[in-house]
């Protein structure tokens, strides 16, 4: 479990670069009205790429953790909450705004509207996955002893 721990963790840091590198290349495309070229939909298809594999580790981890529990005391518990509901369910929310942004993106008839559609769905699932994650400095990080990596 160990080092798929480690591979979700360095994951994460794949998926937030490519992730604000395609919010802000959205931006810029919205901004200077451009052409929606080919490396704009290369970063959207490895966001999704790396967002699924990110997720099937976390499928993975999901059912190996000694965090996620089933039992009545699993609401009480802010650790075991925040990993069997919260960070799941934030996190499945984040995968599906991203997939939806990369084919919503695909179908669009314009490049502003391309732009446009890739902004906005990019942009929600970063602050859903950045309020998901278990930064070190979140009470449940230290409970659960998280570090950085």
């Amino acid at each position: 479990m160990g080092i798929l721990i480690q591979v979700h963790s360095f994951l994460r840091w794949i998926v937030l670069i490519l992730l604000l590198t395609a919010i802000i290349k959205s931006l810029n495309g919205m901004m200077t009205k451009r052409a929606y070229a080919a490396s704009d939909n290369k970063i959207s298809l490895f966001l999704l790429i790396s967002t699924h594999t990110q997720l099937l580790a976390g499928i993975v981890l999901y059912f190996i953790s000694p965090f996620v529990m089933f039992n009545a005391g699993t609401m009480k518990n802010n650790v075991s909450r925040f990993f069997t509901m919260e960070h799941s369910v934030m996190m499945l929310i984040a995968v599906a705004l991203i997939t939806i942004g990369h084919v919503s993106r695909k179908k669009a008839a314009t490049d502003a509207a391309k732009f446009k559609k890739a902004f906005w769905f990019f942009l929600i699932a970063f602050l859903v996955i950045f309020a998901a994650i278990p930064w070190p400095f979140m009470q449940v990080a230290k409970d659960a002893v998280i570090g950085w990596f």
